[in-house]
């Protein structure tokens, strides 16, 4: 498999991850959960090469042996593969997809109060992100956040759409040069991913979220503070919304053959 060295923006984009895990995990298990969450949104794919043991031990703050571990954890599940020497270490083996069956479960099984909470805790998010963004983004945000707005509107596969439209959400907390944001936002996007599922039920679809993308791109290039948190903000809730009409179909759909 030929590989390629994760960027810098990728590995601390890993470390805010730290915290993201479930409660009640040993620290090895933790370190797997964050991999694992990175590669389920994206930011690690197919072919990226860790950084060596000792590097990434020293990053994470833990021992080596645990790192150990947690990629022994890794390669029992098919996520990464290890080879040893001078050029060697750990590559990741291939993108995690959950399946229709689990993410519907998962969607069904969560509230439709939990659900309206994290749209709220979205919205948040979003819009400060944003209205910090512009007015601090810099022009390589700004490119990269055109970029991905190009990418989401010509992808066609729907998973890969939604972990687009993940990093685009991040892309933006990253943009508003904001730690504490972007891990945020990293935190929530993780949990969303484990939600989403079916097609936005939006008059256009896909290309409306890519319109709303644009929407907030033009605004943060703009330095247009107000409009860049209300397009974040309306597009979060539109996302909200989506989730809970698929949470109740579901119910009933459930409902219906009880």
């Amino acid at each position: 498999m030929q590989s390629t060295a994760i960027s810098t923006r990728a590995l601390d984009l890993l470390l805010l991850l730290r915290g993201s895990e479930p409660e009640g995990l040993g620290r090895a298990d933790q370190v797997s959960y964050q991999i694992e969450t990175a590669i389920l949104m994206g930011i690690l794919t197919e072919g990226d090469r860790l950084p060596t043991e000792s590097v990434l031990a020293a990053e994470l703050g833990i021992s080596p042996i645990t790192l150990r571990q947690s990629l022994a954890a890794l390669r029992t599940k098919g996520l990464i593969e290890t080879s040893r020497g001078r050029s060697g270490g750990s590559v990741i083996r291939r993108q995690i997809e959950l399946t229709d069956t689990q993410l519907r479960h998962k969607l069904r099984d969560t509230s439709t109060e939990a659900l309206r909470d994290l749209g709220d805790l979205a919205a948040a998010i979003s819009a400060m992100s944003a209205r910090l963004a512009a007015g601090r983004a810099d022009p390589q945000n700004v490119e990269h956040l055109e970029n991905l707005v190009n990418l989401h509107r010509d992808t066609v596969d729907g998973r890969a759409r939604r972990r687009m439209d993940a990093r685009f959400h991040v892309a933006v907390s990253i943009a508003s040069q904001s730690s504490r944001l972007t891990s945020a936002a990293l935190q929530l996007e993780a949990e969303l991913m484990t939600l989403w599922w079916g097609d936005p039920g939006l008059p256009g679809g896909e290309g409306e979220l890519a319109n709303q993308h644009a929407a907030i791109v033009d605004a943060i290039r703009k330095r247009d503070a107000d409009a860049a948190a209300i397009a974040a903000e309306h597009h979060s809730r539109t996302e909200t919304e989506h989730l809970i009409e698929q949470h109740l179909r579901l119910t009933m759909q459930d409902e219906g053959r009880a």
